[in-house]
């Protein structure tokens, strides 16, 4: 599963690995990436496409920060 949420953050770029994001799950299992900056600021789309190679936005994810 471990291998799975790696190939998933590596598909989404930068947001796969963002604490601004929100991972929405529709009921076929499709994956959507919700920038929750997009909420307060319009330069960031709600679903932006994938994969996000620059933001400025970007924040690494507490946890993903140790490795």
């Amino acid at each position: 599963m471990m291998n799975d949420r790696r190939h998933d953050e590596q598909d989404a770029g930068l947001c796969g690995r963002c604490q601004n994001v929100q991972i929405v799950t529709s009921s076929h299992g499709s994956r959507f990436y919700l920038c929750r900056l997009s909420a307060t600021d319009p330069r960031f789309p709600k679903y932006p496409r994938l994969p996000v190679l620059q933001c400025p936005g970007f924040t690494p994810a507490p946890d993903l920060e140790r490795q």
